[in-house]
């Protein structure tokens, strides 16, 4: 391609008539063929290099624990009913999030802290339970791709509350069901030729909330307690 050509990608228009504003993809599900029943996109106007990050291999590890909870302490006669609240991890100074690979071994290692969370009602009132961070670690088995230097490894953790259960006979015991899944990732910073659309069109303008306001009603005026009328005086003095 010679200087000052432009390519013809470049020049494409799904109707051919220069119409941007109704012709550009827009981002969302491709729209179904009514025939075939399959998604029908229209074909890319260009090819790009995008420098990304490309996962070549993952795995998921989930892991179900039941912690018992004792609640003597603060607890108030028997536990009627108790509802989970959403785990969260810990990460700070004294409890980091560890992912790695484990050095000459096709192996990755994922360390960290959580802690849970549930509300419980005793014969006084609902109550909050914290629990202490806990500690957590899982090693996998990857394919020999993880030795591969420019190969790193990305560890995500899911938490999940999915139950908490008043243990019988003990009335003032609970026990935690904590589902957590454990997804693990080899990835690279790579360069990937794809199909593309261009740039994204410009999005519609933001839905605003409507407005809450105080009512207005229109202020008597004067504010002033009403003056008698004449009426009024010549009545009073009639009355006397």
């Amino acid at each position: 391609m010679e200087c000052g050509k432009q390519s013809h990608y470049q020049n494409i228009n799904y109707n051919q008539n220069n119409n941007i504003s109704q012709d550009v993809p827009q981002a969302g599900p491709c729209p179904i063929d009514s025939v075939t029943g399959e998604p029908n996109c229209p074909p890319p106007t260009e090819l790009v290099c995008i420098k990304t990050q490309k996962v070549y291999e993952s795995c998921i590890k989930e892991l179900t624990n039941e912690i018992p909870v004792d609640l003597t302490k603060i607890a108030v006669g028997d536990i009627e009913d108790a509802q989970c609240k959403e785990p969260e991890l810990v990460i700070n100074e004294n409890f980091p999030f560890v992912c790695q690979k484990l050095p000459n071994t096709n192996r990755a290692r994922v360390k960290f802290y959580y802690r849970f969370r549930f509300t419980f009602l005793d014969q006084e009132n609902w109550k909050q339970f914290t629990s202490q961070p806990i500690f957590v670690e899982q090693i996998v088995v990857f394919s020999d791709r993880i030795l591969d230097p420019r190969i790193m490894v990305q560890c995500e953790v899911f938490l999940k509350c999915t139950e908490v259960i008043v243990t019988e006979p003990v009335e003032q015991e609970v026990l935690v069901c904590i589902q957590k899944s454990l997804v693990f990732k080899l990835f690279a910073d790579v360069q990937l030729l794809v199909p593309a659309y261009g740039f994204c069109p410009e999005p519609p303008e933001c839905v605003q909330p409507p407005l809450i306001a105080c009512p207005v009603e229109p202020l008597e005026w004067p504010p002033y307690p009403p003056q008698p009328t004449i009426n009024d005086i010549n009545n009073n003095q009639n009355n006397c």
